[in-house]
């Protein structure tokens, strides 16, 4: 029954992403069992990056089952750049309240939550250089397998 449910949501998600002019890359992958191990990261590589005057935002989707057990998540962020320079970052994003209850920018139904999350520090970047680019998303919470993710993504939209 989850999987008819996760084959719905994915299904809306990529009919709603379709819609926007602004997206220039879009992806996700399905967290094998729900179980995100710590050193599987998920490797997102862009189309070429041609226009580096125009400003863009980097966000990271994922998903989360019901019994997800904190209130927040950390992710390790690397971004190879086309000359294979590496910068990493950590960032963290909350997905409930202190008393447990959803914050307002998650979205979803039935048993699945939603978050797409947009880290100040990748809010109207430029690219330095045109070419492909990695974005490597690990998580990084203390537990070495991560319970209860069910899938996550990456998104570059051009900024308004």
């Amino acid at each position: 029954m989850k999987s008819v449910y996760l084959l719905a949501f994915s299904f809306f998600l990529l009919a709603f992403a379709s819609c926007d002019p602004g997206l220039v890359f879009n992806e996700s992958y399905p967290v094998p069992d729900q179980q995100w191990q710590r050193n599987k990261p998920f490797v997102f590589t862009t189309d070429s990056i041609t226009d580096v005057q125009q400003g863009y935002n980097a966000y990271i989707d994922y998903r989360v089952n019901l019994d997800y057990k904190y209130r927040n998540i950390y992710f390790f962020v690397t971004i190879e750049m086309p000359d294979k320079q590496m910068i990493r970052d950590t960032v963290q994003d909350e997905l409930t309240d202190a008393e447990g209850n959803w914050k307002e920018d998650v979205s979803g139904f039935a048993s699945i939550k939603e978050k797409e999350f947009l880290p100040s520090y990748r809010k109207n970047f430029r690219f330095p250089k045109p070419g492909v680019y990695k974005f490597i998303i690990q998580q990084g919470m203390t537990d070495e397998v991560l319970g209860d993710i069910v899938d996550v993504g990456f998104k570059l939209k051009k900024a308004e």
